[in-house]
């Protein structure tokens, strides 16, 4: 049976607070963590509800998910989520609660609704799925504003799509700084400075995102591509 009290270190910070009512999905993390790019081995299962989020393997828990926000039973969950570490969550109002303290406070301060940067997210998918660039990248850009640093990531391709490398070249750069061990962040700036006519850059940038997918991170076209700029390709898979 899982542990409740992982042997690891639980973070003094403030945590934000996303939710996804679609999903009935509570995240609860430190601001500029990206949680939802936490490779294998920084998740911590603790049950069928709940997972830990860890700075890096081993390292200090920086915050939670709880996937069925309004199913989870507090009373009932194994192991208990009112016996183990307690968080600091300005949006609920708790400064330190456990995680069934934060479960019960989220279900009538969310009243079953996304948080902004949820909704933003949604709203640029279908305005990018819809063929609407412009429109993608301002609800992309108020998906930043309310706390998604992931969204630096979509719009860094989303700009890209439209033409705008240079654009999405700080964007995509910024992704990099805030997650660098995410190979699509690095697979995408490099693809973002073949555009630019920056080989060198490029380079490094695709060879980081291949290096980390060795190590288990996301799978990307990097390896293609790099085999493309060596061999003086033309036709750059993207």
């Amino acid at each position: 049976m899982p542990s409740s009290k992982p042997t690891v270190k639980i973070t003094g910070r403030m945590l934000a607070v996303s939710f996804d009512a679609d999903s009935d999905r509570l995240t609860v993390c430190q601001f500029g963590a990206l949680p939802e790019r936490r490779l294998p081995e920084c998740r911590l299962r603790i049950s069928e509800h709940l997972r830990f989020f860890m700075r890096r393997s081993g390292g200090t828990v920086i915050g939670f998910e709880v996937r069925g926000l309004h199913l989870v039973d507090v009373d009932a969950d194994v192991p208990s989520l009112w016996s183990g570490p307690r968080f600091r969550v300005p949006p609920t109002g708790l400064m330190s609660a456990s995680v069934a303290e934060i479960v019960l406070r989220a279900r009538v301060v969310l009243a079953r609704r996304s948080t902004p940067d949820v909704l933003a997210l949604q709203r640029a998918n279908g305005l990018w799925a819809a063929g609407d660039l412009a429109g993608a990248e301002a609800a992309l850009r108020e998906a930043l504003a309310a706390g998604s640093l992931q969204a630096h990531l979509t719009l860094a391709s989303c700009m890209a799509a439209d033409g705008m490398y240079r654009d999405a070249y700080d964007h995509a750069r910024a992704f990099t700084e805030l997650a660098p061990r995410d190979s699509r962040g690095w697979a995408c700036l490099g693809q973002i400075c073949v555009e630019l006519g920056d080989s060198d850059e490029a380079t490094a940038a695709l060879r980081r995102a291949v290096g980390l997918e060795r190590k288990g991170s996301y799978e990307t076209f990097a390896a293609r591509m790099l085999a493309s700029l060596k061999s003086g390709s033309d036709e750059i898979p993207f």
